[in-house]
């Protein structure tokens, strides 16, 4: 891994949550941040909403709690190679009768 991170400029992964009457992330303001969930990087710093490293989202439908199937989706791009691979995610939501979800972890880019 080392080996790749020399040789990159720039790395990329992308992690979808599909859910099902379950949010996994707060981006509406009527939602606590303690709800959104955590991505550890490589190096051991975290990717978090609000903080100082935060992961893009293309799709958050995840709110929308009608029985159908949803999803989350998570673009991590960093400048620096290091950050990438996501190694854990945390804060995921407890699952309760008639709520589900399951992640889908892409590859990492390294450019």
């Amino acid at each position: 891994m080392n080996f790749l991170h020399l040789l990159s400029s720039e790395a990329v992964q992308h992690i979808i949550i599909h859910c099902l009457n379950v949010s996994v992330w707060s981006s509406t303001e009527d939602q606590p941040v303690a709800q959104s969930v955590m991505f550890k990087a490589w190096s051991g710093e975290v990717f978090e909403l609000g903080g100082e490293l935060e992961p893009d989202v293309i799709e958050d439908s995840c709110s929308i709690k009608d029985g159908r199937w949803h999803q989350t989706h998570f673009v991590f791009h960093s400048l620096d190679p290091t950050l990438l691979p996501v190694v854990d995610i945390f804060n995921l939501p407890v699952s309760t009768p008639g709520s589900h979800y399951h992640l889908e972890v892409g590859p990492v880019c390294f450019l």
